[in-house]
């Protein structure tokens, strides 16, 4: 007889876009997670959101932690007010996942990691890797086709999301990094937008940052590269890559040498159900490369996106994480994030080499070098 799975009791705070995603994704994985309650900033942004999500949800904090025993809160806040619901609730003692980024600026993210405790129940929304066909490269990476891996290149997105998925393919911990970095305008016509497609197409002028973050005492070397307007336009396509000691990855391409005279090249491919005369629904059901499964989608039949998969991965990480305080990206990990990606700010601004110094957390364990450690 199969046990039923109890779905994990969850919250949100914040009713906006990301938000609302968190709530479809879980919609459509009723048996693993439950939105319970949602709290609002406002009486009318509440209601808006209870009839679009179908979530019950208020404006006034305390009815909102009164309403049930969640198993976990979901804070989806802006920046500016994320580490003041991450203290709260860590004193609380409520196991709390948190959206990008962790807080705002190297001051409120020093002063956060002092105030509460880095093995506090909170962990990371970082989602990215999670991605099945990101998700897919690094299986590869980690499996050891290309050997082991010293160079990365992300241009997929923005700041502390790009420096993850470089320290993901490369298995990088809280090394010290030097970090040079440049900026420019690149000019593009608008085309496709969070709204959908611009009905009045326009040339926009979009700032670009480029920056190259070295390794020295792992002698790996990671590149930095995006523009915003690569999150949707078809004319801005995103791209990711890596080097190892026996091949490559560029994109869906895999290259790797598997004797003298003998180099191979392999290609990722989705298996997606529902085209032509396939009557099984819309969904990725796995990504192969030649006979290898390298990514099998665990919420299939689901009718979910990409990235809606990588979220549905995270609410049930910390639906797991909630029950059995397994890990899977803490505290350090999002500072760490957050802080490279601040220094390239600062790099790019500046024209200069800045160094990462010493960083309160780096005594702490590392998800990705700890993934990277128990793959290779």
């Amino acid at each position: 007889m199969t046990a039923t799975r109890t779905p994990a009791r969850v919250g949100i705070i914040g009713t906006g876009w990301r938000a609302g995603m968190f709530a479809d994704v879980a919609a459509a994985i009723p048996d693993r997670v439950e939105i319970q309650a949602a709290l609002s900033r406002s009486d009318e942004a509440a209601q808006t959101f209870a009839t679009r999500h179908r979530v019950h949800a208020v404006a006034d904090a305390e009815r909102f932690l009164a309403h049930g025993k969640f198993d976990f809160v979901i804070v989806c806040v802006s920046a500016d007010a994320t580490p003041t619901w991450v203290r709260d609730l860590a004193w609380r003692g409520i196991p709390t996942l948190v959206e990008t980024p962790i807080a705002p600026d190297r001051d409120s993210l020093t002063d956060l990691l002092r105030d509460i405790p880095v093995d506090a129940p909170v962990q990371l929304a970082e989602q990215y890797r999670y991605q099945p066909q990101h998700a897919a490269r690094l299986a590869v990476v980690h499996s050891g086709l290309i050997g082991p891996p010293h160079a990365a290149f992300s241009s997929v997105a923005h700041y502390y999301h790009g420096v993850s998925l470089l320290r993901a393919a490369l298995g990088i911990g809280f090394e010290r990094v030097t970090i040079s970095a440049d900026r420019f305008t690149d000019r593009v016509l608008s085309t496709l937008g969070r709204r959908g497609w611009d009905a009045s197409p326009t040339i926009r002028s979009t700032e670009r940052v480029s920056a190259r973050l070295a390794f020295p005492d792992r002698g790996a070397l990671a590149l930095y590269d995006f523009d915003e307007e690569q999150y949707f336009s078809p004319i801005r396509t995103r791209h990711f890559s890596v080097s190892g000691e026996r091949g490559e990855i560029v994109d869906d391409n895999v290259t790797f040498a598997r004797g003298i005279g003998d180099v191979v090249r392999l290609r990722l491919h989705r298996e997606e159900t529902g085209i032509d005369g396939d009557l099984e629904g819309r969904f990725l059901r796995r990504i192969t490369l030649a006979e290898r499964v390298v990514y099998d989608n665990p919420f299939a039949p689901a009718r979910l996106s990409d990235d809606e998969v990588a979220i549905a991965t995270v609410l049930t990480k910390m639906a797991a994480f909630a029950q059995n305080g397994r890990g899977f990206y803490g505290l350090a990990d999002a500072a760490e994030d957050q802080y490279l990606s601040l220094l390239i700010a600062d790099a790019a601004r500046g024209g200069g080499t800045v160094d990462s110094g010493r960083r309160a957390w780096q005594s702490a364990p590392s998800a990705l070098a700890r993934t990277f450690e128990a793959r290779r």
